[in-house]
């Protein structure tokens, strides 16, 4: 892509804090032993897993679920892991040939290998398999049967990109049209439920309904474009992944920094939104529930959890890279491991971040 080949990544706001589990260290190495054991089927060599551990995608669930129980935190780290596996393989084929794969993989969470094809469970199926095992006897009922219709959409539409509007002749999507299908397919209700399953508590009752719909609305957004901003480095040069920043570009017509510094109002914007609307509900006869504030409890440490490790992880800044607690700065979008550097800093700063 033509265009300047840095960028300055402004400091984002930290509303909410950040939380390591106390166990948060033996949590990830134990996690790194169950993806060896359970998933290294998956990966084409020794040099792959290795890559792979060295993103640190087991300290997602410890940095997401601080106060969890041991045993669910640990449910959880591996969870992700799964996930984090299951996206790789994604990225390495066609989409059409990984929204198959990938498809078949998540029925396998559930409901096993299909009946009578005579295939053996993938190394992915088996590790899912493992997962739901020790996850569904921690879900109620109404939980166990939300997970099965989000394994469904996931299924069906693992790929957002395949499903995304587009535009008719003459008709011009901006960035909330274009983003607003993927938001609503995006796996955050798997987010959710596992958020849930950490608290302790079951939600089931309000999905659906308006109580929580708008804080659900803003975690989601606050999700994807923090992880589209802080990925960029990496996803420039695929076109096939359609991201916030891509949109800004190649359809808006920003320059690549004014797209960067557009993305991060947009996640100042949602993140003190999401707030407010936290604290409506804290504020109303239902926000007196222990259930409910332990949810939204869990909800911020999701939101500021996700922000923190795609901050520290290597997948975003190269194999390699060792996050030292820079937040803000340039970034080379050529080298194969970067580094904020704080080089003419003040070039590309935003005077003002603001939502809209």
């Amino acid at each position: 892509m033509a265009g300047p080949r840095e960028f300055f990544l402004p400091e984002l706001p930290r509303l909410l804090p950040v939380g390591y589990h106390p166990k948060a260290a033996q949590i990830e190495i134990a996690s790194n032993g169950w993806v060896r054991r359970c998933m290294g089927g998956c990966f084409a060599s020794e040099d792959d897993l290795m890559c792979f551990l060295r993103q640190r995608n087991g300290l997602y669930g410890p940095l997401v679920v601080p106060d969890a129980e041991e045993d669910r935190a640990q449910n959880v780290a591996d969870w992700y892991q799964f996930i984090a596996a299951l996206e790789r393989l994604a990225a390495d084929r066609p989409a059409d040939e990984a929204a198959h794969h990938v498809s078949q993989v998540v029925q396998e969470i559930v409901v096993g290998p299909q009946s009578g094809s005579g295939d053996e469970p993938s190394p992915y199926g088996c590790a899912a398999r493992s997962l739901w095992s020790r996850i569904s006897v921690g879900l109620t009922g109404a939980q166990v049967q939300r997970f099965a219709k989000i394994v469904e959409m996931v299924a069906n539409r693992h790929v957002p990109e395949l499903a995304l509007p587009s535009a008719s002749p003459g008709e011009r999507l901006g960035l909330q049209d274009r983003m607003a299908a993927r938001v609503s397919q995006h796996g955050c209700g798997f987010l959710e439920l596992l958020t849930e399953y950490a608290a302790g508590v079951d939600m089931s009752e309000f999905i659906g309904s308006p109580v929580l719909a708008e804080t659900h609305e803003h975690t989601r957004w606050h999700l994807i474009l923090v992880r589209d901003l802080l990925s960029w480095r990496r996803l420039h040069d695929q076109p096939g992944q359609l991201t916030a920043i891509r949109i800004l570009l190649e359809e808006d017509g920003l320059p690549l920094q004014a797209a960067v510094n557009r993305l991060c109002e947009l996640i100042e914007y949602h993140e003190r939104a999401y707030i407010t609307a936290r604290s409506r509900i804290l504020a109303a006869p239902v926000g007196n529930r222990a259930d409910v504030r332990a949810y939204l409890i869990g909800l911020d440490q999701l939101i500021a959890g996700n922000q923190e490790h795609e901050h520290l992880t290597s997948r975003n800044l190269g194999d390699g890279a060792v996050w030292d607690g820079t937040t803000c700065g340039w970034l080379s979008l050529d080298t194969p491991v970067a580094s904020f550097r704080t080089r003419g800093a003040e070039q590309g700063r935003p005077s003002t971040l603001r939502g809209g």
